[in-house]
């Protein structure tokens, strides 16, 4: 039996102009559900869509990360780029660029005692959890200041959510040309089940409406006071 986690992840970068308060409120609202395309966990079976590239081996996988990025689909990018003349190369580059900034699925398995994903670091605690921390060292270019330490920011036990919010600005004033940008980080994480097996379903019949437990997630708010 493979574990399954279940991300939404809301990442958005405004520039100072832009990063109003009416923003930032906007920035707090999530839909209840959200159709996904990403694949699914049901009754300890993986839906994936047909076609996924380098699909997991369950027999040597020790972690599955489903993630669903709020208001980004992965095929209509695909589809964008493919028809949009450009040479391939090009093509190809920039489509890569943008599906491996915002992964779908994605797999571990040992040796690592610690695995990392996008800002984080996971690892599996003896009583089955999985602990969760941020790998700000790693990614001090994306967050931004203020600087923060690499901490534990909580435990993902079964059916239990947590929602976890940190931002940070960046200024690129080398060239005396950009703007200050502020980043927002806005992830739902979920450990969900255990996969024994892989069906993998036609695009058309791939999508599902997931419903998104915010009202029963842990909240944690790391986000600092920006100007």
């Amino acid at each position: 039996m493979t574990p399954v986690i279940q991300i939404y992840k809301s990442m958005v970068r405004l520039e100072k102009p832009d990063y109003t308060t009416e923003a930032r409120q906007l920035l707090d609202h999530w839909d209840d559900s959200i159709v996904s395309k990403a694949g699914y966990l049901a009754d300890h079976t993986l839906f994936l869509p047909v076609g996924t590239e380098q699909a997991p081996d369950l027999k040597t996988t020790d972690l599955l990360i489903l993630q669903d990025v709020k208001g980004f689909d992965a095929f209509e990018v695909i589809k964008s780029w493919d028809n949009s003349g450009l040479p391939e190369w090009f093509r190809n580059s920039r489509k890569n660029d943008i599906l491996s900034s915002n992964p779908s699925l994605l797999s571990f398995r040992r040796p690592a005692r610690r695995w990392t994903f996008e800002i984080f670091s996971i690892e599996r605690n003896e009583t089955g959890a999985f602990e969760l921390f941020l790998n700000y060292s790693a990614n001090e270019f994306s967050i931004g200041i203020p600087q923060r330490a690499d901490h534990k920011i909580s435990v993902l036990s079964l059916h239990q959510p947590v929602r976890y919010r940190i931002n940070g600005k960046s200024d690129f004033t080398l060239t005396g040309r950009k703007q200050r940008t502020f980043a927002e980080y806005d992830y739902i994480l979920e450990y969900i089940g255990d996969a024994d097996q892989i069906v993998f379903r036609d695009l058309h019949k791939i999508a599902t409406t997931k419903i998104i437990p915010l009202d029963s997630c842990k909240l944690i708010d790391e986000r600092k006071m920006l100007q």
